[in-house]
């Protein structure tokens, strides 16, 4: 990595993980951090740190929240997180270390301190996702839009967030009416019922974002 450069900073913790089997939820993180490492482009991976926390840099916003909707998949239903990011430098301050700092990090981590904030303000409560980006690339409305996905991924049951997630690895209806041991027919229902394609689509189009 150079030593400063423009880039987005990823910062993820997992929400009521206090109250979780520690055991397993450090084995899932693991877990879905190797998911998101082998799906998706990074400069320096996606990584648990300190806590319940998880970071990583990314080339463009793009792929850091291509990220941050696989990492979500990777961990739901049974776990949620929240996400804050950053764009902006990323200055290596000790590579054998990998410690890391830059305003990249100052703002994922005032993005994620907000998305904390606003949990339990109403109309924001299903936020879960906020991005501060100062790069000359920056797209402003994509704060905003993150959101949008946010508050319809909260209002969908278990099943639909299975099948979304099937659909975001790219799997066909029949591969996930299997995993879900249902019809191809219930799980089209799902799909329909839900809206899931153009929330699909959304998402798509997101992490073609520079």
């Amino acid at each position: 990595m150079p030593t400063s450069s423009p880039m987005v900073a990823l910062l993820a913790d997992l929400v009521a993980s206090r109250t979780a089997d520690r055991t397993r939820l450090h084995d899932a993180v693991i877990e879905a951090a190797a998911t998101v490492n082998d799906r998706v482009s990074s400069v320096d991976q996606l990584r648990p740190t300190v806590g319940d926390e998880l970071q990583g840099v990314y080339a463009t916003l793009g792929d850091a929240l291509a990220a941050s909707f696989t990492l979500r998949f990777s961990l739901a239903p049974e776990w949620d997180v929240r996400f804050g990011i950053g764009g902006g430098q990323v200055r290596t301050v000790d590579p054998e270390l990998r410690i890391q700092d830059g305003s990249a990090w100052w703002l994922a981590r005032e993005a994620i301190d907000w998305v904390h904030a606003f949990a339990d303000v109403k109309g924001h409560g299903s936020a879960r996702t906020a991005i501060r980006d100062e790069r000359a690339e920056a797209t402003p409305q994509a704060d905003a839009l993150v959101r949008l996905i946010d508050a319809h991924f909260a209002r969908l049951r278990d099943g639909a967030v299975n099948t979304l997630g099937g659909m975001w690895a790219g799997l066909d209806n029949a591969a996930i009416a299997q995993r879900e041991g249902i019809s191809e027919s219930a799980n089209s229902q799902r799909v329909i019922n839900n809206d899931l394609r153009p929330l699909l689509d959304a998402m798509s189009t997101l992490i073609t974002l520079p």
